[in-house]
């Protein structure tokens, strides 16, 4: 059975809501299911009940406005993919939440249910992509610290970056 991805839509536009679900019934990488709510604090407080994959966060609520919204949501859930919703003129505030970590920005006068296909297939791309780097990092530290010889890498100043278990007990 495959896995549903649940996505949180915290935004207080009933407009921006409609088209959400939309795309999710349209979504190829599915499944989806999506959650709606309205304000920060009920987003802060359903993401505590964790099994939330993403969230689309309009940066312009009733509780929280610009940065600060998304700041906040960061702190509470950290690993949680995060995409922005910004204002018409906030395309500033959103190229800065990229800054902070958000993994994408939708504006307000371009969306539709497209664009929020494009973005939650582009977070499955990479949530994918982040997925196959992790295996392939642990496989290569599995064969290095497997290998009966001192194995060490240096970065271009000379400075060790890497010992595996039989280097480190020499040194």
């Amino acid at each position: 059975m495959t896995n549903v991805r649940r996505l949180l839509l915290i935004d207080d536009d009933p407009a921006h809501a409609g088209i959400f679900k939309e795309a999710l019934l349209n979504a190829d990488d599915g499944p989806f299911e999506g959650e709606w709510i309205r304000t920060l604090a009920e987003g802060v407080e359903r993401l505590a009940k964790k099994n939330i994959w993403a969230v689309f966060v309009n940066l312009y609520l009733p509780d929280s406005e610009g940065l600060n919204t998304f700041d906040k949501l960061q702190q509470a859930a950290p690993s949680v993919p995060t995409l922005v919703v910004g204002g018409i003129w906030g395309q500033a505030i959103a190229k800065e939440a990229l800054r902070r970590g958000a993994k994408d920005y939708l504006l307000e006068d371009h969306i539709d249910s497209y664009s929020f296909d494009r973005a939650i297939r582009n977070m499955v791309e990479r949530q994918t992509a982040k997925e196959a780097l992790f295996e392939e990092k642990e496989r290569a530290q599995v064969t290095l610290n497997s290998i009966g010889d001192a194995v060490l890498s240096t970065d271009i100043s000379g400075d060790i970056t890497y010992l595996n278990a039989v280097a480190e007990s020499m040194t």
